[in-house]
């Protein structure tokens, strides 16, 4: 006989109970647990296991259909026809069918099982109550099953049947996670992955009935049961999982199957509230089907109602007819705009409306289009707009939404934003629309490296909207210079000098590039900045004008106007000012914000858009991942960009060209990342730009060129350095200079010296902590070398510090081994367990402990799909763990 798995007690029970009457014990079994729980495979349990032991048994079910008085007990003893009560009552009948009962257990000992004791007819029930009180001194076994939440008409005659003195209740409870990965084993015919199996066991609660339903599917589609093929798992829903509930529900309630419905439809939106709108029950009755369903063991009721096993949510949709499911959805969603619901949350039921020439949907997509943009929410806002330009609009209608969904889509998808924005344009009428596609059109155009190109989309369109309206005008001129400043090898820009912030900023910049007027690039940027709308003029405007103030070290004027620009910006623009806020948080030392901010500025571009934007936003992330030492992840997520050895001569790869070339000498490849260094100095001077505080690249070079035997080349750059920082003064910018020049002193204490010199002038910088903390490791170093051990061992303690409070885990690292070196005994940094996860691994590890998948998790922390999963597997390493299920126990 095959064993029931995860049942080993409860057979254990019934076993022992059937070896009990067997000596001649009687023993009254209520087996109760939720629908699917494998009350009737138990049952059967028992039946085989008295037939083997030689036992009579005897076996009746609650019929679907409405049974004559004594049928179910009829169908028990196998009589032909049920007895008939007289006119004095039913105890008549009770005490014949008991005597039948006795005159069996003459023959031997005897089990009698009754599956679904809740569904026999009552004249049944009262008799099962009325032997179970006189079962003492006969050999019988008394077993019924009934599920929780489903009670017999009579439940107080039931109650009597539980108060037995010699009854025993067992309640199934669902499959562990181990019980369930088996059932799957036998069921598949292969071990399934952790993954799988935890999955599988989340979906069906651990169900034995959905688990075995949910692996016939994977059967019948050629499913597998490995980590690749769970991600098909949520959205299989196995028929007959659909037509059991279903059969259930109907008869459960008169409103349980349209209650559960609703809730199958709203899914993760479903409050009372909103359950009692769309289903059209009374509230009191929506309260008592969802408290009987709880019982049931279906649903699990809080603020929000949810099904306690999720296939079971997605099979009733799934069997729902489409119509039907329209109307739902429709319903929600009227609903949810009249109440300003979330709009992400509308969003997901207008678009499970089918196709539709409905003018009320229409509006309500447009409607919540325009509120998922001002949010953020791009992806749902293009698809909702896509959505009503695909419905019966009026030309006037079409053209506005065109217009619409190519500004929200400028920073998210460029050859899209384009293609609307250029049909936008062959029907606009106002100076302000005009101005719009102009901006955006010239910008999305931008991004995708062509800047020549766009520079001549705002030629066409800076006279028409001048003409009209003046200030429009002026702001097209403004984006003009920005990108002529962008595009060295283009024309020269126009000689305009009417005040607009773009004009004011692209001044600001190349003054601040050529980094021989610090007071004069200050004086342009901050004339940009008190401009009227220039925070509202896009990040690149904002950029340009704030650059100036990021090399001058004025951290706190940038954070200012920054936060002032997230907080007003529209959702296109946070990518590029993330970028900005991760490099300004670097340079402040704060390499945890730095991370944060470049992680939310690749999750935002990373899926097909141009090689620029990615390229650029993937430096900054490069550059704070440099400071925590994870070289590795670096690494690997240029490789997942397919960087190539060239990148395009564009204004952002210069950036990638630092970061890169950094990494590469860190990974011990330094010829390669000198070669990018080298090219990225190169590029930059044909931009112009001199200023040594618009990069940290010369300082790496220097110690490259030294350690390739380079040196007169290293000479050369250094002093080019030297006279750069000479006139841009800034203390950052003159302890680089002195940090290169003490890589090539041969002197150890002029080396030492230079050292001291570059410490001390760092120290009156206002935010160079972490450039600070490399030169303090540098001068502990240098310190070392000249037997200097005590000192040594202090600056090197003091860069770990500074390591530890910037959240600089490579300068930490260099400073930790080096005390090593030198006999000193800090307190280690732990490399594995929980204290060794960094900030960003620690949250995406609690989220995954909570159950959340991966994509959630990308969603919640607003990075890519990718990084979740790098992190995760430096979780697993740091953890000694293999798998989620391995995590959630280490947890």
């Amino acid at each position: 006989m095959q064993e029931l798995l995860g049942r080993k007690v409860e057979t254990g029970i019934v076993d022992r109970a059937v070896r009990d009457a067997v000596r001649g014990r009687s023993t009254v079994i209520i087996v109760e647990g939720g629908a699917g729980t494998g009350k009737t495979a138990l049952l059967r349990h028992v039946v085989a296991t008295a037939r083997r032991e030689g036992v009579s048994a005897l076996f009746a079910s609650g019929a679907r259909r409405r049974q004559p008085e004594f049928g179910a007990a009829a169908e028990l003893l196998g009589l032909r026809r049920p007895p008939a009560a007289s006119e004095s009552g039913s105890d008549d009948v009770f005490a014949a069918l008991y005597d039948h009962v006795r005159e069996i257990t003459r023959t031997g000992p005897l089990v009698l099982v009754v599956d679904d004791v809740h569904r026999i007819d009552g004249q049944s029930l009262g008799w099962l109550a009325h032997l179970a009180r006189r079962l003492s001194g006969l050999p019988v076994l008394l077993v019924v099953s009934v599920p929780v939440g489903e009670w017999p008409a009579s439940r107080e005659v039931y109650d009597e049947l539980r108060s037995t003195v010699n009854h025993v209740e067992i309640s199934l409870d669902p499959l562990g996670e181990d019980e369930g990965a088996r059932l799957l084993e036998l069921s598949c015919g292969t071990r399934p992955s952790p993954q799988f199996a935890s999955l599988c066991r989340r979906l069906t609660g651990g169900n034995p009935r959905f688990l075995v339903e949910l692996a016939r599917q994977l059967n019948q589609e050629g499913i597998g049961t490995d980590d690749q093929a769970a991600g098909q798992l949520p959205a299989l829903a196995p028929p007959r999982i659909a037509r059991y509930v279903t059969d259930r529900l109907a008869r459960h309630s008169a409103h349980s199957l349209t209650v559960a419905k609703t809730l199958a439809v709203l899914d993760a939106d479903a409050r009372h509230s909103l359950v009692k709108e769309l289903s059209g029950i009374e509230d009191g009755e929506v309260a008592n089907t969802v408290l009987g369903l709880t019982e049931l063991g279906l649903l699990r009721a809080g603020a929000t109602i949810a099904f306690v096993h999720p296939i079971v949510r997605v099979a009733l949709y799934r069997c729902m007819r489409a119509e039907e499911r329209n109307r739902y959805h429709l319903g929600a969603a009227r609903l949810l705009a009249a109440s300003e619901a979330d709009p992400p949350v509308t969003a997901r039921h207008l678009l499970a409306v089918g196709p539709t020439a409905s003018p009320e949907v229409t509006d309500l997509l447009c409607d919540v289009a325009v509120r998922l943009t001002a949010l953020g929410y791009l992806e749902q806002a293009t698809a909702c707009t896509q959505r009503a330009i695909q419905s019966s609009l009026s030309p006037a209608h079409r053209i506005r939404l065109m217009l619409q969904l190519g500004v929200a889509l400028s920073g998210y998808d460029h050859h899209v934003s384009i293609k609307y924005l250029r049909n936008a344009g062959s029907g606009v009428r106002t100076a302000a629309e005009r101005a719009l596609i102009g901006q955006h059109l010239a910008l999305a155009t931008a991004a995708l490296g062509d800047l020549a190109g766009a520079i001549g989309v705002l030629d066409e369109h800076v006279e028409p909207v001048s003409q009209a309206n003046p200030a429009l005008g002026s702001r097209l001129r403004g984006y003009r210079q920005v990108l002529h400043a962008l595009a060295p090898s283009a024309a020269p820009a126009p000689d305009e000098q009417d005040g607009a912030g773009g004009e004011l900023a692209a001044r600001a910049v190349r003054l601040a590039w050529a980094g021989r007027d610090p007071a004069g690039a200050r004086a342009a940027a901050e004339a940009a900045l008190a401009a009227e709308g220039v925070v509202d003029s896009g990040a690149l405007v904002l950029s340009f004008a704030l650059l100036p103030l990021v090399y001058a070290d004025r951290l706190d004027t940038v954070e200012r106007y920054l936060q002032e620009a997230e907080q007003r910006a529209p959702a296109v623009q946070v990518p590029e000012l993330a970028v900005l806020r991760s490099q300004v948080a670097l340079r402040a030392g704060d390499v945890e914000q730095a991370e944060a901010a470049a992680r939310t500025a690749v999750a935002a571009v990373e899926d097909g858009l141009p090689e620029p934007v990615v390229f650029h936003h993937l430096a900054a992330l490069v550059e704070a991942l440099l400071e925590r030492g994870e070289h590795e992840q670096a690494e690997e997520l240029l490789r997942q960009a397919r960087v190539p050895g060239e990148p395009a001569a564009e204004w952002r790869n210069n950036h990638l060209l630092a970061a890169r070339g950094r990494l590469r000498i860190a990974l011990g490849q330094r010829r390669a990342g000198l070669a990018d260094l080298l090219e990225c100095g190169a590029r930059l001077a044909t931009w112009g730009v001199r200023n040594p505080a618009a990069g940290s690249w010369h300082v790496d070079a220097v110690t490259a060129l030294v350690a390739l035997g380079r040196r007169a080349k290293a000479v050369r750059l250094a002093a080019e350095q030297r006279q750069a920082a000479d006139l841009w003064p800034t203390e950052r910018a003159v302890g680089r200079s002195l940090r290169a020049q003490a890589v090539l002193a041969t002197d150890p204490a002029e080396r030492v010296a230079l050292l001291r010199q570059a410490v001390a002038v760092l120290e009156e910088a206002p935010a160079a902590t972490l450039e600070l903390g490399h030169t303090v490791g540098d001068l502990g170093t240098a310190l070392a070398e000249t037997d200097q051990r005590e000192e040594a061992r202090e600056m090197l303690r003091r860069a770990l510090d500074l390591g530890q409070r910037c959240g600089g885990t490579a300068l930490g690292d260099h400073a930790l081994a080096a005390l090593l070196k030198l006999g000193a005994r800090p307190r280690r940094r732990a490399q594995t367990g929980w204290d060794a996860l960094t900030p960003a691994e620690s949250r995406v590890a609690e989220l995954a402990v909570e159950g959340k998948k991966n994509r959630e998790i990308a969603g919640i922390l607003y990075v890519s799909l990718r990084t979740v999963e790098l992190h995760l597997t430096s979780i697993y390493r740091k953890l000694s763990v293999s798998n989620r299920a391995e995590l959630i126990r280490e947890s």
